[in-house]
């Protein structure tokens, strides 16, 4: 008799030994492969933010299988295990819905990548240059030294325009000229100007074109191709020098007039 009763005691001993080494096993084998992870994504150029998240995802996802099998070993139902984690599942995506939607985006963003750190995008109604892709937010520093962090989510949902992705862009500059002013010594004028900037890239080529037919004056559109660092700066020099040139020429810049009639009110 009392052999048949530490028998149930010296099986539950046993199985309760063998989940601490599945446990103990488990938390080894989790560290090995989430050092292993670490190195591989860090080979692909993902942010610090991201190459976290899945390391943690992958360190946390073998305990958890650790666990479980523990569990099973002590003779838990797998099944019971699995519907409670399910609930849990459930009720934390009802919770954190806008959470796990920015996640998501996160995800699609770094399989298609419409940007990287570095690039200069405009979206979700900010300019500027992104400074890090994080698991929810992605950071963006404005050109007046600003920084937005902007949800994912909303980026997704948002046009996303890529200064960067290119390397070239055309740097519209457009400018209104007096209807009495010669139209082709407007052109070549700005062609010149064109042609004495360095910055300007010959393919594609320059080119002046008229817009359209202002309220005050004829709009001439200048389009030379740049480098991406060249942007910015050749738009601003162009106008200045356009003024310049334009006035050494008189060829007037209209600017809106308008007439004002006093009505007297009769005594």
């Amino acid at each position: 008799m009392e052999f048949t009763s530490e028998l149930p005691l010296i099986a539950w001993a046993l199985r309760l030994a063998a989940a601490l080494l599945v446990l103990l096993f488990g938390r080894r084998l989790a560290r090995i492969v989430r050092e292993l992870v670490k190195k591989a994504l860090h080979q692909t150029g993902l942010t610090e933010s991201l190459v976290t998240l899945f390391t943690a995802v992958t360190y946390y996802g073998i305990l958890l299988l650790a666990v479980i099998l523990a569990l099973a070993i002590l003779g838990v139902p797998i099944t019971s295990v699995v519907l409670a984690l399910g609930v849990v599942v459930v009720i934390l995506g009802i919770a954190l819905q806008e959470s796990l939607s920015n996640l998501a985006a996160t995800v699609l963003f770094l399989l298609f990548q419409p940007y990287k750190v570095g690039d200069i995008v405009q979206t979700a109604g900010v300019m500027g240059v992104i400074k890090e892709i994080q698991i929810f937010h992605t950071v963006i520093m404005t050109f007046d030294n600003k920084l937005v962090t902007a949800p994912n989510g909303k980026i997704q949902d948002s046009n996303i325009i890529n200064y960067s992705r290119l390397g070239t862009l055309r740097a519209d500059v457009n400018v209104q000229v007096s209807y009495s002013d010669d139209l082709r010594q407007v052109k070549q004028i700005l062609l010149d100007i064109l042609a004495a900037d360095e910055r300007v890239l010959p393919d594609p080529p320059p080119s002046v074109v008229i817009l359209d037919f202002g309220a005050d004056g004829i709009i001439v559109g200048v389009r030379p191709f740049v480098n991406l660092n060249d942007y910015w700066n050749i738009q601003f020099d162009l106008r200045e020098r356009i003024k310049e040139r334009f006035d050494e020429a008189d060829i007037t810049i209209p600017f809106p007039q308008r007439d004002v009639h006093l009505i007297q009110a009769k005594p």
